[in-house]
């Protein structure tokens, strides 16, 4: 050992740098899975928050997933009325959300740890899910 100080709570990092940081693999954008319907994607071992929610609804005209993404900073509220319905006030872009058991929802806003709803398509998810489902996704233009 050389004196550094550094060397004691460093030991375990084998070929890197002390002075770099650990790879993170958690950080990496979280694809949406077509094959299984998941109303909303939550962030787990992330090192960093995420600054924007992505909002997505299936477009049967286009064909296409469209979708909005809005800047969790600038939620100023988020009304909810029972298990049914949701209300997001990004200040000039609003968003209503209804659906079944969205308490959970909720709780994980309040927490800021979604990074995207989805509303339910038959067409995207031909299974119908079960549990908490997302039926449908407006803007509300002001």
């Amino acid at each position: 050992m050389n004196g550094n100080w550094r060397d004691k709570f460093e030991q375990g990092r084998e070929g890197q740098s002390p002075l770099a940081p650990p790879a993170i693999v958690d950080d990496d954008p979280v694809a949406p899975d077509n094959l299984q319907y998941r109303p909303w994607l939550i962030q787990r071992g992330r090192s960093r928050p995420a600054l924007l929610l992505n909002l997505r609804r299936f477009d049967l005209r286009s064909g296409m997933m469209i979708g909005w993404q809005a800047s969790y900073p600038h939620l100023i509220a988020a009304d909810y009325f029972g298990e049914r319905m949701l209300s997001l006030d990004f200040g000039t872009r609003h968003f209503v959300i209804e659906g079944t058991e969205l308490g959970e929802l909720v709780h994980h806003l309040q927490q800021g740890t979604v990074l995207a709803i989805q509303e339910y398509s038959s067409v995207v998810w031909p299974a119908q899910p079960t549990g908490a489902i997302v039926t449908k996704m407006v803007k509300i233009e002001p």
